[in-house]
């Protein structure tokens, strides 16, 4: 699930990296997921909550250390693609994504290179 998400969000920025003001990857509404990969993670929401907690969470980091796209970026897009390809309710929506809002002073740490 993280790798579809982050392939799909690659082309994205592919697509915007010549916006003169971020590069292409600060603007939450540059990462696109497909319709399928959207559904996907939707099904995955709802079936498998926990792992899909941890994955969310993955893909919060690697968006950041990738394009450096802020955590609470990621969520806005990730919720805006559940809106529209999803199953969930808006109320299941908005309960699941209450859960994952970051907190204020959430700052990635480095990883290695390679």
């Amino acid at each position: 699930m993280r790798a579809a998400v982050l392939y799909d969000w690659q082309d994205s920025v592919d697509m915007f990296a010549d916006d003169e003001d971020d590069g292409g990857a600060g603007k939450w509404w540059h990462l696109n997921p497909t319709p399928s990969v959207a559904k996907m993670l939707d099904w995955y929401v709802r079936h498998f909550s926990g792992e899909a907690y941890s994955t969310i969470g993955e893909i919060q980091q690697q968006a950041h250390t990738k394009w450096d796209v802020p955590a609470a970026d990621t969520l806005t897009a990730l919720r805006s693609a559940l809106d529209l390809d999803g199953e969930l309710t808006e109320q299941q929506r908005t309960t699941y994504f209450a859960l994952l809002e970051p907190h204020e002073d959430t700052d990635w740490p480095s990883l290695p290179a390679g």
